[in-house]
Protein backbone atom coordinates (compact mmCIF):
# COMPACT_ATOMS: atom_id res chain seq x y z
CA UNK A 1 0.00 0.00 0.00
CA UNK A 2 2.28 2.47 0.68
CA UNK A 3 4.70 1.83 -2.12
CA UNK A 4 1.54 2.63 -4.27
CA UNK A 5 1.17 5.49 -2.69
CA UNK A 6 4.32 6.59 -3.09
CA UNK A 7 4.38 6.31 -6.51
CA UNK A 8 0.93 8.16 -6.60
CA UNK A 9 2.38 11.46 -4.61
CA UNK A 10 5.43 11.51 -6.99
CA UNK A 11 3.36 11.16 -10.14
CA UNK A 12 1.14 13.61 -9.23
CA UNK A 13 3.88 16.07 -8.08
CA UNK A 14 5.96 14.92 -11.05
CA UNK A 15 3.00 16.22 -13.54
CA UNK A 16 2.34 19.77 -11.19
CA UNK A 17 5.79 20.55 -11.41
CA UNK A 18 6.59 19.34 -15.36
CA UNK A 19 3.67 21.48 -16.02
CA UNK A 20 4.94 24.63 -14.29
CA UNK A 21 8.04 24.89 -16.63
CA UNK A 22 10.22 24.05 -13.71
CA UNK A 23 13.82 22.08 -15.90
CA UNK A 24 13.57 18.84 -15.41
CA UNK A 25 10.07 18.92 -13.67
CA UNK A 26 9.09 15.24 -13.80
CA UNK A 27 12.28 14.08 -11.62
CA UNK A 28 12.22 17.04 -9.84
CA UNK A 29 8.49 17.01 -8.53
CA UNK A 30 8.66 13.12 -8.08
CA UNK A 31 11.53 13.57 -5.95
CA UNK A 32 9.31 16.24 -3.90
CA UNK A 33 6.23 14.26 -4.04
CA UNK A 34 8.31 11.41 -2.58
CA UNK A 35 9.91 13.10 0.03
CA UNK A 36 6.60 15.15 1.22
CA UNK A 37 5.34 11.65 1.93
CA UNK A 38 8.40 10.30 3.97
CA UNK A 39 8.78 13.61 5.75
CA UNK A 40 4.97 13.80 6.72
CA UNK A 41 4.62 9.85 7.57
CA UNK A 42 8.26 8.31 7.81
CA UNK A 43 6.37 5.39 5.86
CA UNK A 44 6.99 6.50 2.20
CA UNK A 45 8.94 3.29 0.86
CA UNK A 46 9.79 1.93 -2.55
CA UNK A 47 11.41 -1.75 -2.91
CA UNK A 48 15.17 -1.63 -3.54
CA UNK A 49 15.39 -3.85 -6.72
CA UNK A 50 13.31 -1.18 -8.09
CA UNK A 51 16.51 0.82 -8.27
CA UNK A 52 18.06 -1.42 -10.85
CA UNK A 53 14.91 -1.28 -12.93
CA UNK A 54 15.19 3.18 -12.72
CA UNK A 55 19.20 2.29 -13.69
CA UNK A 56 18.45 0.27 -16.68
CA UNK A 57 16.09 2.42 -18.27
CA UNK A 58 18.16 5.46 -16.91
CA UNK A 59 20.95 3.53 -19.40
CA UNK A 60 18.81 2.60 -21.81
CA UNK A 61 17.62 6.23 -22.43
CA UNK A 62 21.57 7.60 -22.81
CA UNK A 63 22.56 4.56 -24.78
CA UNK A 64 20.01 5.24 -27.68
CA UNK A 65 21.36 8.38 -27.77
CA UNK A 66 24.21 7.23 -29.83
CA UNK A 67 24.49 7.81 -33.88
CA UNK A 68 26.36 6.28 -35.90
CA UNK A 69 26.98 9.56 -37.54
CA UNK A 70 28.05 10.73 -33.86
CA UNK A 71 30.69 7.46 -33.94
CA UNK A 72 31.94 8.74 -37.27
CA UNK A 73 32.43 12.29 -36.03
CA UNK A 74 34.47 10.61 -32.57
CA UNK A 75 38.40 10.53 -34.52
CA UNK A 76 38.47 14.52 -35.14
CA UNK A 77 36.54 14.98 -31.85
CA UNK A 78 39.27 13.01 -29.54
CA UNK A 79 41.13 15.75 -28.33
CA UNK A 80 38.80 18.33 -27.56
CA UNK A 81 36.71 15.80 -25.73
CA UNK A 82 39.88 14.49 -23.85
CA UNK A 83 40.62 18.39 -22.91
CA UNK A 84 37.03 18.44 -21.59
CA UNK A 85 36.37 15.38 -19.46
CA UNK A 86 39.70 16.38 -18.21
CA UNK A 87 38.88 20.15 -17.37
CA UNK A 88 35.75 18.66 -15.50
CA UNK A 89 37.57 15.85 -13.64
CA UNK A 90 39.69 18.21 -12.45
CA UNK A 91 37.06 20.91 -11.49
CA UNK A 92 35.68 17.90 -9.63
CA UNK A 93 37.91 16.81 -7.60
CA UNK A 94 38.60 20.40 -6.38
CA UNK A 95 35.26 20.78 -5.82
CA UNK A 96 34.66 18.14 -3.76
CA UNK A 97 37.94 19.17 -1.81
CA UNK A 98 36.32 22.12 -0.43
CA UNK A 99 32.85 20.71 0.22
CA UNK A 100 34.46 17.76 1.99
CA UNK A 101 36.52 20.45 4.07
CA UNK A 102 33.49 22.41 4.93
CA UNK A 103 31.02 20.37 5.62
CA UNK A 104 30.85 17.04 7.11
CA UNK A 105 29.79 14.93 4.09
CA UNK A 106 31.35 11.58 3.77
CA UNK A 107 33.87 11.95 0.86
CA UNK A 108 32.43 9.61 -1.58
CA UNK A 109 29.31 11.91 -1.38
CA UNK A 110 31.62 14.88 -2.12
CA UNK A 111 32.14 13.77 -5.42
CA UNK A 112 29.44 12.84 -6.74
CA UNK A 113 27.67 16.14 -5.24
CA UNK A 114 29.98 17.92 -7.66
CA UNK A 115 29.95 15.49 -10.99
CA UNK A 116 28.81 17.06 -14.05
CA UNK A 117 26.40 13.65 -14.82
CA UNK A 118 22.66 13.79 -15.35
CA UNK A 119 20.25 14.78 -12.99
CA UNK A 120 18.44 11.39 -13.36
CA UNK A 121 21.28 8.93 -13.34
CA UNK A 122 23.94 10.38 -10.90
CA UNK A 123 21.93 10.45 -7.70
CA UNK A 124 21.16 6.32 -8.44
CA UNK A 125 24.47 5.51 -8.96
CA UNK A 126 25.59 7.63 -5.83
CA UNK A 127 23.21 5.78 -3.88
CA UNK A 128 23.99 2.26 -5.58
CA UNK A 129 27.91 3.35 -4.50
CA UNK A 130 26.39 4.17 -1.00
CA UNK A 131 26.68 7.77 -1.30
CA UNK A 132 23.91 10.11 0.08
CA UNK A 133 21.55 10.16 -2.84
CA UNK A 134 19.64 12.86 -1.39
CA UNK A 135 22.83 15.46 -0.52
CA UNK A 136 23.61 14.36 -4.34
CA UNK A 137 19.96 15.05 -6.29
CA UNK A 138 20.29 18.75 -4.30
CA UNK A 139 23.33 19.49 -5.41
CA UNK A 140 22.80 18.08 -8.69
CA UNK A 141 19.60 19.72 -8.77
CA UNK A 142 21.30 23.09 -7.82
CA UNK A 143 24.15 22.48 -11.25
CA UNK A 144 20.95 21.72 -13.30
CA UNK A 145 19.41 24.94 -13.07
CA UNK A 146 22.77 26.71 -12.78
CA UNK A 147 23.37 25.21 -16.26
CA UNK A 148 20.42 25.72 -18.13
CA UNK A 149 19.28 28.98 -16.67
CA UNK A 150 22.34 31.26 -15.51
CA UNK A 151 25.25 30.06 -17.68
CA UNK A 152 23.70 30.94 -20.87
CA UNK A 153 23.94 34.60 -19.97
CA UNK A 154 27.84 34.35 -18.69
CA UNK A 155 28.26 33.02 -21.73
CA UNK A 156 26.48 35.52 -23.89
CA UNK A 157 28.53 38.35 -21.72
CA UNK A 158 31.52 36.60 -21.84
CA UNK A 159 31.37 36.30 -25.85
CA UNK A 160 30.23 39.42 -26.21
CA UNK A 161 33.10 41.21 -24.11
CA UNK A 162 36.00 38.96 -25.49
CA UNK A 163 35.34 38.48 -28.88
CA UNK A 164 32.73 41.32 -29.65
CA UNK A 165 33.15 40.89 -34.05
CA UNK A 166 32.71 37.23 -33.50
CA UNK A 167 29.31 37.76 -31.34
CA UNK A 168 27.53 39.79 -33.47
CA UNK A 169 28.28 37.91 -36.63
CA UNK A 170 26.39 35.34 -34.59
CA UNK A 171 24.23 37.06 -33.02
CA UNK A 172 22.67 38.82 -37.03
CA UNK A 173 22.83 35.06 -38.07
CA UNK A 174 19.17 34.11 -38.34
CA UNK A 175 19.28 30.11 -37.21
CA UNK A 176 17.57 27.51 -38.84
CA UNK A 177 17.05 23.89 -37.84
CA UNK A 178 16.77 21.40 -40.29
CA UNK A 179 15.82 17.98 -39.81
CA UNK A 180 14.16 15.04 -41.14
CA UNK A 181 10.63 14.68 -39.57
CA UNK A 182 10.86 11.41 -37.04
CA UNK A 183 7.85 8.86 -36.30
CA UNK A 184 6.82 8.53 -32.53
CA UNK A 185 8.90 5.51 -30.77
CA UNK A 186 6.49 2.95 -29.58
CA UNK A 187 7.22 0.64 -26.83
CA UNK A 188 6.90 -2.25 -29.47
CA UNK A 189 10.10 -0.79 -30.81
CA UNK A 190 11.94 -0.34 -28.16
CA UNK A 191 10.75 -3.44 -25.96
CA UNK A 192 13.37 -6.05 -27.54
CA UNK A 193 16.32 -3.17 -26.30
CA UNK A 194 14.52 -2.42 -22.83
CA UNK A 195 14.61 -6.34 -21.96
CA UNK A 196 18.33 -6.59 -22.83
CA UNK A 197 19.19 -3.28 -20.77
CA UNK A 198 17.29 -5.11 -17.91
CA UNK A 199 18.95 -7.97 -17.98
CA UNK A 200 22.15 -6.03 -18.52
CA UNK A 201 21.49 -4.21 -15.46
CA UNK A 202 21.01 -7.37 -13.25
CA UNK A 203 24.08 -8.67 -14.44
CA UNK A 204 26.21 -5.46 -13.98
CA UNK A 205 24.56 -5.02 -10.38
CA UNK A 206 25.42 -8.62 -9.67
CA UNK A 207 29.00 -8.17 -10.88
CA UNK A 208 29.70 -5.52 -8.00
CA UNK A 209 31.23 -3.27 -10.44
CA UNK A 210 30.88 0.08 -9.43
CA UNK A 211 27.74 1.64 -11.23
CA UNK A 212 27.57 -1.75 -13.06
CA UNK A 213 23.55 -1.97 -13.42
CA UNK A 214 23.67 1.73 -15.22
CA UNK A 215 27.07 0.87 -17.30
CA UNK A 216 25.97 -2.62 -18.72
CA UNK A 217 22.64 -1.48 -19.69
CA UNK A 218 23.92 1.89 -21.43
CA UNK A 219 26.46 -0.11 -23.12
CA UNK A 220 24.04 -2.69 -24.89
CA UNK A 221 22.10 -0.16 -25.50
CA UNK A 222 24.39 1.97 -27.42
CA UNK A 223 25.70 -1.47 -29.09
CA UNK A 224 22.13 -1.77 -30.38
CA UNK A 225 21.33 1.63 -31.66
CA UNK A 226 24.66 1.33 -33.86
CA UNK A 227 23.79 -1.98 -35.45
CA UNK A 228 20.14 -0.28 -36.20
CA UNK A 229 18.42 -2.78 -34.42
CA UNK A 230 17.36 -0.74 -31.23
CA UNK A 231 14.68 2.46 -31.81
CA UNK A 232 14.66 5.49 -29.48
CA UNK A 233 13.31 5.15 -26.04
CA UNK A 234 9.28 6.31 -25.88
CA UNK A 235 9.39 9.85 -24.35
CA UNK A 236 6.26 8.65 -21.87
CA UNK A 237 8.27 5.48 -20.80
CA UNK A 238 11.35 8.21 -20.09
CA UNK A 239 9.00 9.68 -17.64
CA UNK A 240 8.00 6.79 -16.23
CA UNK A 241 11.77 6.25 -15.39
CA UNK A 242 11.78 9.76 -14.18
CA UNK A 243 9.26 8.82 -11.61
CA UNK A 244 11.12 5.82 -10.30
CA UNK A 245 13.95 7.17 -10.02
CA UNK A 246 12.76 10.31 -8.14
CA UNK A 247 11.11 7.58 -5.66
CA UNK A 248 14.27 5.73 -5.25
CA UNK A 249 15.74 8.98 -4.37
CA UNK A 250 12.66 10.89 -2.32
CA UNK A 251 11.98 8.38 -0.30
CA UNK A 252 15.15 8.37 1.32
CA UNK A 253 14.86 12.02 2.55
CA UNK A 254 14.12 12.14 5.88
CA UNK A 255 13.22 14.79 8.91
CA UNK A 256 16.87 15.02 9.63
CA UNK A 257 18.32 15.35 6.43
CA UNK A 258 15.75 18.05 5.57
CA UNK A 259 17.01 19.79 9.14
CA UNK A 260 20.63 19.23 8.01
CA UNK A 261 20.13 20.95 4.24
CA UNK A 262 20.98 24.40 5.05
CA UNK A 263 24.42 23.33 5.46
CA UNK A 264 24.46 22.70 1.66
CA UNK A 265 24.36 26.61 0.82
CA UNK A 266 28.12 26.99 1.12
CA UNK A 267 28.66 24.02 -1.37
CA UNK A 268 25.89 25.01 -3.62
CA UNK A 269 27.77 28.47 -3.94
CA UNK A 270 31.00 26.69 -4.48
CA UNK A 271 29.48 24.30 -7.42
CA UNK A 272 28.05 27.60 -9.37
CA UNK A 273 30.95 29.70 -9.07
CA UNK A 274 33.17 26.33 -10.35
CA UNK A 275 31.58 26.08 -13.03
CA UNK A 276 31.35 29.37 -13.70
CA UNK A 277 35.10 29.94 -14.02
CA UNK A 278 35.48 26.62 -15.99
CA UNK A 279 32.86 27.31 -18.37
CA UNK A 280 34.32 30.61 -19.46
CA UNK A 281 38.37 30.02 -18.30
CA UNK A 282 38.79 26.70 -20.02
CA UNK A 283 36.11 27.10 -22.53
CA UNK A 284 38.42 30.43 -23.65
CA UNK A 285 41.63 27.96 -23.77
CA UNK A 286 39.34 25.35 -25.74
CA UNK A 287 38.68 27.58 -28.54
CA UNK A 288 42.23 28.96 -29.11
CA UNK A 289 43.72 25.61 -28.49
CA UNK A 290 41.35 23.75 -30.80
CA UNK A 291 39.91 26.62 -33.27
CA UNK A 292 36.53 26.58 -31.96
CA UNK A 293 34.14 29.64 -31.79
CA UNK A 294 34.51 30.75 -28.18
CA UNK A 295 30.81 30.50 -27.30
CA UNK A 296 30.43 27.00 -29.04
CA UNK A 297 33.65 26.00 -26.75
CA UNK A 298 32.30 27.80 -23.75
CA UNK A 299 29.18 25.52 -24.01
CA UNK A 300 30.58 22.66 -24.59
CA UNK A 301 31.66 22.74 -20.97
CA UNK A 302 28.31 23.44 -19.57
CA UNK A 303 27.34 21.06 -17.44
CA UNK A 304 23.93 21.12 -18.73
CA UNK A 305 22.38 18.27 -20.96
CA UNK A 306 22.69 17.25 -24.59
CA UNK A 307 18.98 18.09 -25.48
CA UNK A 308 18.80 21.18 -23.30
CA UNK A 309 22.43 22.65 -25.19
CA UNK A 310 21.41 21.88 -28.67
CA UNK A 311 18.58 23.93 -27.65
CA UNK A 312 20.28 26.86 -25.94
CA UNK A 313 23.25 26.48 -28.41
CA UNK A 314 20.40 27.92 -31.49
CA UNK A 315 19.07 30.57 -29.07
CA UNK A 316 22.63 31.91 -28.82
CA UNK A 317 23.33 31.67 -33.11
CA UNK A 318 25.23 28.36 -32.35
CA UNK A 319 24.44 25.74 -34.50
CA UNK A 320 27.16 22.84 -34.89
CA UNK A 321 26.76 18.82 -34.51
CA UNK A 322 30.00 18.93 -32.85
CA UNK A 323 28.58 20.78 -29.65
CA UNK A 324 25.56 18.28 -29.39
CA UNK A 325 28.56 14.70 -30.43
CA UNK A 326 30.43 16.08 -27.19
CA UNK A 327 27.84 16.93 -24.80
CA UNK A 328 26.61 13.25 -25.44
CA UNK A 329 30.50 12.17 -25.38
CA UNK A 330 30.99 13.93 -21.67
CA UNK A 331 27.36 12.69 -20.18
CA UNK A 332 28.49 8.54 -21.42
CA UNK A 333 32.37 9.59 -20.14
CA UNK A 334 31.27 10.66 -17.06
CA UNK A 335 28.37 8.36 -16.43
CA UNK A 336 30.93 5.31 -16.75
CA UNK A 337 34.05 6.74 -16.14
CA UNK A 338 33.68 8.62 -13.01
CA UNK A 339 32.03 6.75 -10.79
CA UNK A 340 34.93 4.41 -11.09
CA UNK A 341 37.83 7.03 -10.29
CA UNK A 342 35.47 8.23 -7.77
CA UNK A 343 35.42 4.93 -6.00
CA UNK A 344 39.21 4.39 -6.41
CA UNK A 345 40.14 7.21 -5.05
CA UNK A 346 38.26 6.60 -1.84
CA UNK A 347 39.77 3.49 -1.70
CA UNK A 348 42.71 5.08 -2.11
CA UNK A 349 42.50 7.62 0.86
CA UNK A 350 40.62 5.25 2.98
Amino acid sequence: MWMLLTLAAALGTGLLVYKLKVPGGMLVGAILGAALLNIVTGQAFIYSQTRVLAQALTGAYIGCMMTREDVRRLPGLIRPYLFVLTSLFGLNLGMAAVFFFVTDLDLLTCLFCAAPGGMSDTPLIAMDMGADGSVVAVMQFVRMLFGMGCLPTVILLSDRFLEPEVAKGLESKKVQIHGKPQSNPTLRGFLPAMCLAVSAAVLGKLSGIPAGALSAALIVTAALKLSGKCSRMPLWLRRAAQIVSGCCIGSGITRAQVAGMKRLALPAVVLCLGYMLCCVGMGLLLSRRFRIQPREAMLTLSPAGATEMALIAADLGVESANLVVLQICRLVGVSLLFPQLFNLIVILLA
